[in-house]
């Protein structure tokens, strides 16, 4: 298994875990639900690309993983559900938001996406990939 798909299933593993804690809350069981059909395939996705990670890549994964495995509250848990996916795409160069595509182009030619603000949370995951 390849370092991106490790660190795929991990994030996988991890958001899993999350959903487990976001559905106790009853009234939200079905925006869960929902949010982890969409999510959850397409984070497993990631890890099927060809290309190797940038340098931290994983490391930056394994810190996102464990900041979600501190939250307790579930409506927190529900908060990170749409959230931690994205965090996942930018370290492993992908995107969560397509049709579970693999990231086998991540770092590929397209356009170069414009710097991030200064007090960006993603900053440092962004500079990964430049």
């Amino acid at each position: 298994m390849s370092e991106r798909a490790e660190a795929a299933e991990r994030a996988a593993t991890a958001y899993r875990a999350l959903a487990d804690l976001a559905e106790t809350v009853e009234d939200e069981w079905q925006y869960v639900t929902d949010l982890t059909d969409a999510y959850l395939p397409s984070i497993r996705a990631l890890g099927s690309g060809a290309a190797p990670l940038h340098v931290g890549a994983a490391e930056a994964v394994d810190e996102a993983i464990a900041e979600i495995a501190l939250i307790t509250d579930p409506h927190r848990a529900i908060d990170w559900l749409s959230t931690f996916p994205h965090v996942v795409a930018i370290a492993l160069g992908g995107d969560v938001d397509e049709e579970a595509e693999p990231a086998e182009g991540a770092g590929g030619d397209g356009p170069e996406p414009p710097e991030p603000d200064a007090d960006s949370p993603f900053g440092t995951l962004l500079r990964f990939h430049r």
